[in-house]
């Protein structure tokens, strides 16, 4: 009896380990669960981010592409008009040289003519300012500014 009597503190305290087990075992596969739920909520934050950082990056593309455009635009229309005018000047540089190889009595008759077509009506091409990408417009601050605009997405 004294033994039986002994015995049940023992078996108490066997039930309450045999209890903190279980409910230590439940922990850890809780601590598993909560680990992988955390690391999906982790992965989707980041996705969101680079998802920011891709359409950043594709709006700020986009934006130099139509300065490329639009510049290259103007560059063209440049390019043609001075090509029109080299003909033109071209043109005149070789009549007047052929009234210049011709009879004297007939460049004679010519030359007020001659001499008013060799009178250049052309303007000298103007300087190119503002024909370059604006570098510094789409690289200056960069991170700086989408930090910024990222800063606006985060929800705390």
């Amino acid at each position: 009896e004294e033994l039986k009597t002994a015995l049940k503190p023992l078996q108490e305290k066997l039930k309450i380990f045999t209890e903190c087990k279980l409910n230590w075992s439940q922990t850890a596969e809780f601590i598993k669960i909560q680990a992988k739920h955390t690391e999906c909520q982790i992965q989707k934050e980041f996705e969101k981010l680079h998802q920011f950082l891709r359409d950043e990056e594709a709006a700020r593309i986009t934006a130099l592409r139509e300065e490329e455009e639009q510049k290259s635009q103007i560059m063209m229309q440049k390019i043609e008009k001075l090509s029109r005018d080299i003909s033109s000047l071209s043109d005149t540089i070789r009549a007047i040289e052929e009234e210049m190889r011709a009879e004297d009595v007939s460049f004679l008759q010519n030359y007020k003519a001659t001499v008013k077509r060799a009178q250049c009506t052309l303007q000298h091409p103007e300087e190119l300012s503002g024909a370059l990408i604006h570098v510094a417009k789409h690289l200056a601050n960069l991170k700086f500014g989408v930090w910024e605009k990222m800063q606006h997405t985060v929800q705390y």
